[in-house]
């Protein structure tokens, strides 16, 4: 971040807490070095936001529920003995930095802001980072306005106490209800869209002729991926398309959202033994909690996990499973029910998201129970992704409400878009729950083809708005 020229008449309170401003709320490291009498402004640490958070990510406060940030403590070299650090919200470095940009940010009600153990966090002998620790916001405020929450940190090393750390900066933002549309539905409709090439936005330009409700019940994201650190954690990992989605959340998402549609995130493996088949139980209620991270602070309102390109299920000869504390001992070891088990963790830390799964090879779905709870009680919907194609997760493992049996493909590149009317038909006829579009573009109307769709679903038709946005617009 650029800080504004600084006056002569800024005080030098501001000048001091200026330096506590954080620049970045990225999940590498930090280049600071520690503070010594012969390098007086380095920083001792920072405050940072996890799920890879910028300073002023802007988190949704929808009516009566409570959002929620989440933050770490990252030192800028390995603590040489236990760090005990507390965070502390502070109006101070917002005012600084209004001081210093030219901004007016209000701080958020302090009534309405809790910080989980008292905003106390431990940094372990030999690590750089801290425990996430959650920041609750409570409902209040006024609808559209913007606040901001500004989080300080002071470390306590043995003796020393620390307060020259860089802090942190939400903004808060009150929004309506999501409206609720298709309320009636008995077949909801849902879209992946590849965010590699693809704007979110073109979901919601598809509407219902009848009462211009949104065609699309869920868009999901495609993808994120599941990855293992260095240091053997899972962890939710973005490449730079998915991640331009995250950083600009109001406009490439918020606006989906507020017509009524529910954004999903597709969680998909990427090339490591880390996967939904893989994971150990401790490992799955680590990358459980990493998901809550990024579905909290983005406003995300579901997940959806995609068993594909996790090393156990690619050619061993070219991308071979490598074991580790954090994964199943061996291949044969990566079962449906360890699936599960990260279903049921994800459920425990979300109770009020939904989980949807998507699956083709018919062995890449969660299977058994879970202290007593089904697959079919863990989960929202299931997508079967072998487009064009037909087939069903049993009923007793998956209820047939619960279930998409027959997917379309609507990629441009692969020509006309190959509609089953007979399946379309047994879907609606036989209380199938989901139908799903994959890879929506933004060169050509489908229009035609939804009418097709919406006219054996629903007995309506599909209009087109005629806009078509870019990756990269809106």
């Amino acid at each position: 971040m650029r800080y504004m020229k600084i006056g002569t008449l800024i005080s030098a309170g501001v000048l001091m807490l200026s330096s506590m401003i954080l620049n970045s709320g990225c999940s590498e490291a930090g280049n600071g070095r520690k503070q010594t009498t012969e390098n007086p402004g380095a920083i001792f640490g920072e405050v940072k936001s996890a799920a890879g958070a910028k300073m002023l990510t802007p988190i949704a406060l929808r009516g009566d529920k409570k959002a929620t940030g989440h933050l770490f403590f990252e030192l800028s070299e390995p603590a040489e003995q236990e760090v005990a650090v507390t965070f502390k919200l502070d109006s101070r470095i917002l005012d600084a930095y209004n001081q210093l940009n030219g901004t007016g940010y209000t701080m958020y009600p302090a009534d309405k802001l809790l910080l989980e153990n008292n905003g106390n966090v431990v940094v372990e002998a030999g690590k750089s980072k801290s425990a996430t620790l959650a920041l609750d916001i409570l409902p209040g405020g006024t609808e559209g306005a913007t606040y901001a929450v500004a989080v300080s940190a002071v470390a306590t090393a043995g003796t020393e106490k620390h307060t020259d750390n860089k802090a942190f900066i939400y903004l808060v933002k009150p929004l309506a209800v999501m409206p609720e549309v298709n309320a009636g539905r008995k077949v909801k409709n849902l879209c992946y869209v590849e965010v590699n090439r693809e704007s979110m936005l073109n979901a919601g330009e598809y509407t219902m002729k009848s009462d211009k409700a949104p065609f699309f019940d869920i868009a999901s994201v495609f993808a994120a991926n599941i990855r293992l650190s260095a240091d053997d954690v899972p962890y939710v990992s973005c490449n730079e398309q998915t991640r331009f989605v995250l950083d600009n959340i109001e406009q490439t998402v918020r606006p989906l959202q507020a017509k009524g549609i529910r954004v999903h995130l597709s969680i998909l493996g990427d090339h490591t033994a880390a996967g939904m088949r893989s994971l150990s139980k401790d490992a799955a209620r680590a990358f459980a909690k990493d998901l809550k991270a990024y579905i909290d602070i983005y406003g995300f309102d579901g997940i959806d996990f995609d068993d594909e390109y996790s090393t156990y299920a690619t050619d061993q000869a070219v991308e071979p499973y490598i074991p580790s504390d954090a994964v199943a001992p061996s291949i044969e070891e990566c079962t449906s029910q360890r699936y599960a088990d990260l279903v049921y963790e994800s459920r425990k830390l979300m109770p009020d998201k939904t989980i949807g799964i998507y699956w083709y090879a018919g062995y890449d779905y969660p299977v058994g129970t879970v202290e007593g709870k089904t697959v079919d009680e863990l989960i929202d919907y299931s997508i079967y992704g072998y487009y064009g194609k037909w087939k069903a997760i049993p009923a007793d493992t998956v209820s047939i409400a619960k279930q998409c049996p027959y997917a379309i493909e609507v990629t441009t590149a692969r020509g006309d878009v190959k509609i089953d009317d007979d399946c379309l038909k047994n879907i609606r006829q036989n209380g199938w729950g989901y139908f799903a579009v994959y890879d929506l573009n933004n060169e050509r109307s489908y229009e035609k083809e939804f009418s097709r769709i919406s006219r054996l679903l629903y007995d309506d038709e599909v209009e087109w708005s005629g806009k078509q946005y870019e990756r990269t617009g809106w």
